[in-house]
């Protein structure tokens, strides 16, 4: 079988029946029969029921791709604006945070580094450190209030 125009249109047309869209549909269109074009010449290499078999392999390995792996658009999402005063403010909050993070225990700063940075669940944070769960959160319970306090003398000596 040759691949003439009328057969290229008809690939064509289930490649877009496919994908919905035109250039999608030649890209796998044309991956589809560069496929066929390095196999071995015999006449299920070119023929366009093996062409199409091809392309919808492709198309679902493609889907399956995208749905385990989705792209976000950057082109979507607003462009962040910081003006002075918010780039202000996030250097004001970093400075604060250095002060507040060098007054912490080692073993706080650990405990905030697992839960915050890392992710980890208070039981998986008990674990590594190998302490009760109920001994980790009356320790967080302490530090949450000592930050609070201490955030609030900052916050009202600057008002």
């Amino acid at each position: 079988m040759k691949l003439d125009r009328k057969n290229l249109q008809k690939l064509y047309r289930y490649a877009y029946t496919l994908t919905a869209d035109e250039d999608d549909a030649y890209d796998l269109l044309q991956s589809a029969i560069e496929t066929s074009l390095n196999k071995p010449a015999d006449r299920t290499a070119t023929s366009t029921a093996y062409i199409r078999t091809i392309m919808k392999n492709r198309y679902i390995d493609e889907y399956r791709h995208q749905q385990s792996f989705p792209q976000e658009n950057i082109d979507d999402h607003a462009p962040v604006s910081l003006g002075e005063s918010s780039l202000e403010n996030v250097v004001i909050a970093s400075h604060d945070l250095a002060l507040l993070w060098k007054t912490l225990e080692p073993l706080d700063r650990e405990v905030l580094f697992f839960w915050a940075v890392e992710g980890f669940s208070m039981q998986e944070i008990a674990d590594k450190l190998e302490v009760s769960r109920g001994t980790l959160l009356s320790r967080i319970h302490r530090l949450r209030r000592r930050l609070q306090a201490e955030a609030g003398v900052e916050q009202r000596g600057i008002a």
